[in-house]
């Protein structure tokens, strides 16, 4: 049940909702502001190939080793290696790495692309509704995705290396991943929603 429970929310957040959002931005916005394309193509591609990566390394844990069951946000202590030392957590971090930074790189690619490309007489007032929601979101995912990098990379280091960033022991501190987990967590609710908001009026 737990591997179920995690498993849901991890794909379903950051596999089906999240490249579904980017790529609808992806499909729309250089329509509505007369570009021909995003502004930087390759990394559009990269971005792309990070996320369908953590995607593939993410379903592997389901046949190799076991899922992660720590829940979709993997809390500790319940992550750390005492408590799942197995290698579904390790999959889970890896990830969620690689596709955030695929999301990270998009979100550069958005913001440039809506204030740089913009057709000719086109000013920030006159974009479309969708426009300016996707670059609200891509702002937030350019401040919001490498704190949960970060987070995920402090993880990685208590399990690897011993340290204690998340662990009672030594002065670290398990609220501590809570609160920068929910430093992504709630902007990443309005990266999903705005631009679908957008779609709806």
């Amino acid at each position: 049940f737990d591997q179920i429970f995690t498993a849901h929310g991890t794909i379903m957040i950051f596999f089906m909702a999240m490249p579904f959002i980017i790529g609808l931005m992806n499909c729309i916005v250089p329509l509505q502001i007369g570009a021909r394309d995003v502004a930087f193509p390759l990394m559009n591609n990269l971005s792309l190939w990070l996320t369908a990566a953590g995607a593939m390394l993410v379903n592997v844990s389901l046949a190799i080793g076991n899922f992660s069951r720590t829940g979709w946000l993997a809390y500790p202590p319940l992550s750390e290696l005492h408590y799942s030392p197995g290698v579904g957590v390790d999959y889970y971090i890896w990830a969620l790495q690689v596709a955030g930074v695929g999301t990270t790189l998009s979100g550069v690619n958005f913001i440039t692309t809506i204030l740089k490309m913009r057709a000719p007489g086109m000013k920030m007032m006159r974009m479309p509704v969708f426009t300016w929601t996707s670059l609200i979101a891509n702002v937030l995912i350019v401040a919001a995705f490498p704190i949960l990098t970060v987070t995920l990379g402090l993880l990685a280091m208590d399990r690897y290396v011993g340290t204690h960033f998340f662990t009672n022991a030594l002065g670290g501190d398990p609220m501590m991943y809570v609160n920068l987990i929910w430093i992504w967590g709630h902007p990443e609710v309005y990266i999903l929603i705005l631009p679908l908001s957008a779609c709806s009026g």
